[in-house]
Order: C-alpha cells, then structure tokens, then sequence
C-alpha cells in the first residue's frame, strides 16, 4: 500500500487515499486496474458499460443475438463478475466502485447488480442522480454523484435531504477538462465561467 502525506479520504467510514480512478469504458476500467489500485488504498473503479466484452464465453453465448433483454442479462452478469474478481483481488480492505451513467435506460438494473455484487460505492454521472438513494436502499454503500456546477449540486442535495440522505463525496468534473458525459449542453459553453473549479467549489460550500 501507498504511503501518502495527503490527508485521508473518509468514506463510510473507511480511510482511503484521496484518488479516484476513473471509470472509463467501454471494458477499460474493469476489475484487474480496479483491483490493483484498490489494493494500494485509494478507490478502485469499474466502469459497467458493456463488460460482456470482456468474457468469451457470454460473447458466445450472444453470437447473432439481437435481442436487448438478453444483451442486458450478459452485461449484469459480466458485472457482477467484474465486481466479484475485483472484490477477490483487492482483498477485504479493497475499495472497489462501480460508475454508472445515468443516461443509460437500464442505469438502475446496473446500479442494483452493483450493490448486489459487493461494491462498496456508485458513482454516478451524465445526468442527475436524483433517485440513487432509492435504488441503493439497504445496502451499505457510498453514494458518489458526479457533477459540473453548484447548480447541479444544490438540486441534489436538496432533492437527497428531503429522503434523508447526503452524498459520501462530490465529484467536480470541468466539462473542458475532462472525458465523457458531462454538464455543458452546447460545445459553447465548455469554457463557460460557470465551471470555473473555483467558483463551483466555493457556492457548492456555501449551500
């Protein structure tokens, strides 16, 4: 494990480095890089987006396959292999995270399997999560919403208090600084002051 004089990441009650990686799919971010950084005390990330790539013997099982129900049955069960390899890799002390975009149909499908696998976290972006604390309901699990500008961050936290529930942590992504599904609806407005990390941060501490 790492040695580290940043101050620890405290989540659900674990201390953790404060590094995330980054769930990228499709299949990059899957439980071997998940493991290996989960096992040097930081959070470990698979990205859940079409992981059936990942196992020969489901992408046999749907050679010539067309039906969406059953591509949605082999993505589930090759993320609860994912989480579970990871899970046995990293170790009971591992931290191993699941991300989950919201624009997906079946978003919830795969943030059940995902708490139903053993991960330890959701984290969850392109769009507002405004029902995970719902769909995670009963499972010990940290809930980790990615967002672009306090605007996003106090509806959510409004909408979450009202069930009686916080976020474990905040993920602050600049749509001009990082990949994927994030808050600028227009190419226009990716420089947009707005998502200055310094103003975001500083009216995100002051709701």
């Amino acid at each position: 494990m790492i040695a580290s004089c940043l101050p620890k990441l405290n989540l659900r009650g674990r201390h953790l480095l404060p590094i995330f990686q980054g769930g990228m799919g499709v299949a990059i971010s899957a439980h071997k890089l998940a493991a290996a950084v989960a096992r040097e005390g930081a959070v470990g990330t698979i990205a859940s987006v079409d992981l059936r790539h990942l196992h020969p013997d489901i992408m046999s099982r749907l050679r010539r396959c067309r039906d969406t129900h059953k591509m949605l049955d082999a993505n589930l069960e090759a993320l609860d292999r994912e989480v579970k390899a990871a899970r046995a890799a990293a170790g009971p002390t591992g931290f191993i995270a699941v991300n989950v975009m919201r624009a997906l149909n079946h978003y919830a499908d795969f943030v059940r399997q995902a708490c139903l696998s053993g991960a330890n976290a959701i984290v969850m972006g392109a769009g507002l999560p405004l029902d995970l604390p719902e769909l995670t309901e009963g499972h010990d699990v940290a809930l980790i919403p990615i967002l672009s500008e306090e605007r996003g961050v106090e509806v959510l936290l409004r909408k979450w208090m009202r069930k009686g529930r916080l976020p474990d942590a905040v993920i602050i992504e600049h749509p001009g600084r990082a990949g994927g599904h994030l808050g600028a609806s227009r190419l226009a407005d990716v420089d947009s002051p707005r998502f200055d990390f310094r103003h975001v941060l500083k009216e995100a501490l002051a709701l």
